[in-house]
């Protein structure tokens, strides 16, 4: 007989157990209900209707959708038995249950920033300072029981008229001040929807430590109207050729001209270039690759970022090896001695903020082309030249979300992957880089609208 069946007095009962972290707001360990029968087919039945039901009310209840008085009182409608709790008004309209110990919103973000700091980097606690900030300036100081739907819905339309960076554009100003100003570009709809999510986690937070019952913000992102991949713009076959034939001598600074063309040629992070050692270019199986690691000072996005990049045959071509052994000679550690680490964001700041100034004075206007573009034109290039999704996200370093090859699959040798990276060339004939695309799509080309 099934696990959630008991039989009584030769009645069959639906037999649910309450799952420990809520034993707070159902006392008993599990709750029973007569399915009527006998039959046990029938009562087979009857349970797969019912138990998704209790099931769901357990789900709202721990995600906080819905207050403990609430779930209990669903549960005894459910076993045709009379509430025992009345519920207030405000309670059955979905209100925050004040508590007259919660506090205030600023207190909240102290505890949070605490709980989490140790595992946040100094860019990631520098970032979270900023946007707590922001929130607080816009909510104001109140208690976090009168943050209701209405508060979010505020706050989510004043973050759409705020640029980004208010606080280093225009510094002194109030928020107000900043909104009455004209021609103000607004933040993007993904920063608002992170600033929103922020927000979330500090009132999951209150959840948890039973300063309120509900989280405000849920189902109040706004919806984006871009796909996923068009949020940043993968750079065009002649949009990389003009680069590569107005990048500047490497004598000077050799990351400004090797930089963009590791960029190009591998997909990898600005970060993981910057961060590149001498010893980072070495031969695996007799492959030359970049081994992206964080040994010693560097710092990597995930666990999946780690990983060996085969240096394409264009990069050796235009004498790449000869310059890291020059590098090595030397007695430098660092393939670019010239770039300073600094612990807010890595050694990216000199070399991403000449190649911002570099792309837009000699490249495009496009904002949606950056540095990043990069990794867009390598997994763009190499899936319309039907390389397997697999292998793409191996190359760039993303997670790979099947289970059997992810968890149970080895990695990539570094002689298929260099077959597959070979693929790339903007240098050549047109077909010699087969799947770029040499002009921007068209506004009229046949594509499915993001709903």
């Amino acid at each position: 007989m099934a696990s959630f069946l008991r039989i009584r007095n030769g009645n069959f009962y639906l037999r649910m157990r309450v799952p420990a972290d809520l034993r707070k707001t159902f006392p008993d360990t599990e709750i029973l209900k007569s399915l009527r029968t006998k039959d046990p087919k029938t009562a087979r039945l009857s349970a797969s209707c019912l138990r998704p039901r209790f099931l769901e009310v357990f789900t709202l209840t721990r995600c906080g959708f819905i207050t403990d008085d609430q779930a209990r009182n669903r549960i005894a409608e459910m076993l045709n038995r009379k509430p025992k709790d009345v519920l207030s008004a405000q309670a059955v309209e979905g209100q925050p249950t004040p508590s007259p110990s919660a506090p205030n919103l600023k207190k909240v973000i102290e505890q949070y920033s605490s709980d989490h700091k140790s595992a946040w980097t100094p860019k990631t606690a520098l970032e979270y300072e900023s946007y707590f900030k922001l929130l607080l300036d816009i909510i104001g100081d109140q208690s976090v029981t009168k943050i209701t739907r209405d508060v979010v819905r505020d706050v989510r339309d004043t973050l759409t008229k705020l640029p980004a960076h208010v606080y280093k554009k225009h510094p002194g100003m109030t928020i107000q001040q900043v909104i009455a100003l004209p021609n103000i570009t607004p933040m993007s709809t993904t920063t608002v929807n992170k600033l929103l999510t922020i927000l979330g986690s500090l009132m999951r937070h209150c959840i948890k430590e039973g300063f309120r019952r509900d989280n405000p913000t849920e189902g109040l992102k706004i919806q984006k109207t871009r796909r996923a991949d068009e949020e940043r713009k993968a750079y065009t076959r002649e949009d990389i050729r003009k680069i590569i034939s107005v990048l500047p001598s490497p004598a000077s600074k050799p990351e400004r001209y090797w930089g963009p063309l590791i960029g190009a040629y591998s997909g990898m992070r600005l970060g993981e270039i910057c961060g590149l050692h001498v010893a980072d270019i070495k031969q695996v199986d007799g492959v030359w690759c970049f081994d992206v690691n964080e040994l010693d000072e560097k710092r990597l996005k995930n666990a999946s970022s780690t990983r060996l990049v085969p240096i394409h045959p264009r990069l050796i071509n235009k004498g790449l090896l000869e310059f890291v052994e020059t590098v090595r000679n030397a007695g430098n550690i660092k393939l670019w001695p010239d770039l300073v680490r600094r612990d807010i964001d890595g050694f990216c700041p000199a070399l991403g903020n000449w190649y911002s100034r570099f792309n837009r004075q000699y490249v495009t206007d496009d904002k949606l082309k950056t540095f990043h573009s990069f990794r867009h034109s390598v997994a763009n290039g190499l899936k319309q030249l039907g390389v397997q999704e697999v292998m793409i996200s191996e190359i760039l370093g993303h997670a790979n979300s099947s289970i059997t090859s992810g968890r149970y699959g080895k990695r990539y040798q570094p002689k298929l992957l260099l077959e597959v990276i070979s693929m790339l060339d903007y240098e050549g004939d047109e077909k010699a880089g087969g799947g770029w695309e040499t002009t921007e799509p068209s506004a009229s080309s046949d594509r499915t609208t993001s709903s």
